[in-house]
């Protein structure tokens, strides 16, 4: 699917164009009254948009010194179009510092094509403007006219972004007869002004700004801005999650018709696995067929950005987008008897939001229906619908994460359930910390004037090491030992680090495991006749943690459950002479324990620190700093061995 969640949206309700689109207007009145207000710095203002014939954006940023990265961004006039969403009309202006007014002419306005990671082709375009007067003091404004076709029947109204916002306005003009409703995220709701019959404009003043800087363990901004999602139709209009089936039944009947088997594609799939095969064994050997060998490649013309291309084209080429694959899989397991369908996801989870039904996710993933009465402990991803049956979540465009689990940034999100009439939004599932486990085991010998030396071995199993076995995959001997390197750094001053092994990095149902030999010079202080060596040899697991309060709830990056022991061979002639004292902490959302033992001559650290839920209400954030304040001390102390002669 296409990465920007505007693209191909409805509207386009009346007929005509308007001619007052055909010539360049003079500088408009609007951006003169703005800019005279003296609105504060960084500020945008916006009209969006205008469900006349066509979609209209008007655009106004003062650039500043002061001002941030992020709103310097909103000073670049920015269009964008494609096949279907046609640019009809795209103007700029601007007003320097010393008052003086531009008119950008039509010839300096900038044409490109956007770039998105794994998309071979697409038809997206742009326009732009490298604006004179643009300097700190100046004003920037711009408008554009877009005519766009209706699919769907729904549009979002995305006004709070990571500046403040002086005005936005959303302005919708509706057919005689037809109807509308609006739900709200985020934000007051607002009450729209009845222009003229079937004509609504709401208006908001004094937008606060989603301010993400510096805030750490934040979630993606697009989860917390607020948003209006206006839903419009020729018939009555449903209510409540019936929006969500209103939506689904949209995308079944565009998207079913592609789904369609070959005698190539059945032919494939039963010869993955026999007849008589078990159900788990069907899928996991077309999960394999999909992660492995369909390749992903986006190609992307109009509706392209959410019709998939069809199931034989996709297995034929051998490649496909998010929709395609997931397309090409309900084809194959349908030919073994086994039931799927699509998932409309958002890869930062809290963007789609459950109570209010829309089109803006960003990625497709599947559902598999899972046989009545099947049990089996690999299907950890499973989710219980309102008709009773049970899927199994799966994505098959991350070929690291295999079938039964599912990629960390999807877990505890919302997912609509492409299924026609039974079309329904679905919590996808966390799953427990005993899912994803790291292990990590080194057995060291000190040396008398401080120097550490031993073997390392990490162990990890579960949907966060995808990024492991991706980078372990496809990286060069030395970018791993570099890799390496970068992560030893921040646990040794002085090292060397060699005999590094990776071993099932491509198998995914096994432990990706780690080894290596690292030797670090000064690891233990002398302090006379002591020494002091830290028992945490490796690995930070603490969050560095703002004091002051919290705005903005609280988001982990998985769920799971890690584990070090660690030994360390005391050096001759030394005995303990003191240990740090256990730590045992344990919180709804995560608990940590550590002890510290001495046993013939070695030093024995074991720890186990383990994170229950994925995100935190705001109000929990001093609850957090304390817990991870334990941790960081805990990390920092040191043991004392005290010479015996």
């Amino acid at each position: 699917m296409r990465s920007f969640r505007w693209a191909l949206l409805p509207l386009c309700l009346a007929l005509g164009v308007s001619s007052a689109h055909a010539s360049k207007p003079e500088f408009p009145d609007w951006a003169t009254q703005a800019a005279a207000a003296q609105a504060p710095s960084c500020l945008k203002i916006n009209c969006s948009p205008s469900a006349q014939p066509a979609r209209s954006w008007n655009a106004i940023a003062r650039s500043s010194k002061s001002c941030a990265p992020q709103g310097r961004g909103y000073a670049h006039p920015f269009a964008e179009f494609n096949k279907e969403s046609k640019l009809l009309s795209f103007h700029v202006w601007s007003i320097g510092p010393d008052g003086h007014h531009y008119t950008v002419k039509k010839n300096q306005i900038i044409e490109g094509g956007t770039d998105e990671w794994g998309i071979l082709y697409n038809d997206a375009r742009y326009k732009t403007a490298d604006v004179p007067g643009a300097d700190p003091g100046g004003i920037v404004a711009y408008e554009y006219t877009e005519q766009i076709p209706m699919h769907s029947g729904n549009e979002p109204w995305e006004f709070q972004h990571s500046v403040p916002t002086v005005k936005s306005v959303f302005q919708i003009n509706l057919p005689q007869g037809w109807q509308h409703r609006v739900l709200w995220r985020k934000y007051p709701s607002v009450e729209p002004t009845e222009v003229a019959p079937g004509n609504f404009r709401w208006e908001l003043s004094n937008i606060p700004s989603i301010n993400l800087d510096s805030v750490p363990m934040a979630p993606a901004e697009e989860a917390l801005a607020g948003r209006m999602e206006i839903y419009f139709s020729p018939a009555s209009l449903p209510q409540g999650p019936q929006l969500w089936t209103r939506i689904g039944e949209w995308y079944t009947q565009i998207a079913a018709p592609q789904s369609k088997d070959s005698p190539d594609i059945a032919d494939a799939s039963r010869a993955l696995t026999s007849a008589n095969a078990d159900f788990i064994d069907h899928i996991q050997k077309v999960a394999d067929f999909m992660q492995q060998q369909i390749r992903y490649v986006g190609i992307e013309i109009g509706i392209g950005g959410y019709i998939p291309h069809t199931a034989e084209e996709v297995y034929r080429n051998r490649y496909g987008d998010c929709k395609d694959k997931v397309t090409l899989l309900i084809s194959m397991l349908n030919a073994v008897g086994v039931r799927a369908t699509w998932v409309m996801v958002d890869t930062d989870r809290g963007v789609l939001d459950p109570t209010v039904p829309s089109l803006i996710g960003d990625h497709m993933i599947a559902a598999i229906e899972i046989p009545s009465g099947y049990l089996n402990p690999a299907l950890k991803a499973v989710v219980a619908t309102k008709t009773g049956k049970r899927y199994l979540i799966f994505d098959p465009t991350n070929p690291y994460v295999p079938i039964g689990l599912l990629p960390t940034y999807l877990q505890g999100g919302t997912g609509l359930l492409l299924a026609g009439a039974n079309s329904q939004a679905i919590t996808l599932p966390v799953l427990n910390p005993g899912s994803d486990t790291v292990d990590r085991t080194a057995s060291f010998t000190l040396g008398v004037d401080g120097t550490l030396a031993g073997d390392v071995t990490v162990e990890r199993l579960g949907a966060s090491s995808d990024d492991l076995r991706r980078w372990f995959t496809v990286s060069s001997a030395r970018d791993k030992q570099q890799s390496l390197e970068n992560l030893l750094r921040s646990d040794f001053s002085s090292f060397q680090a060699s005999d590094e092994q990776v071993k099932n990095a491509s198998s995914l149902n096994q432990q990706l495991i780690l080894h290596y030999h690292v030797t670090a010079s000064s690891y233990a202080k002398n302090a006379g006749n002591l020494l002091l060596v830290r028992p945490r040899v490796l690995g930070s697991d603490a969050f560095h943690i703002e004091d002051g309060p919290r705005r903005y709830p609280i988001e982990f990056s998985s769920i799971g459950d890690w584990r070090d022991t660690f030994s360390i061979k005391i050096p001759a002639g030394y005995a303990v002479d003191d240990l740090p004292d256990p730590v045992n902490v344990d919180t709804p959302f995560a608990s940590y324990r550590s002890e510290v033992k001495a046993d013939g001559g070695v030093l024995c650290y074991y720890r186990e620190y383990t994170v229950k839920k994925l995100e935190l209400d705001a109000h929990e954030y001093p609850a957090l700093r304390k817990f991870e304040s334990e941790i960081y001390t805990d990390e920092n102390r040191d043991a004392v061995l005290k010479k015996t002669n």
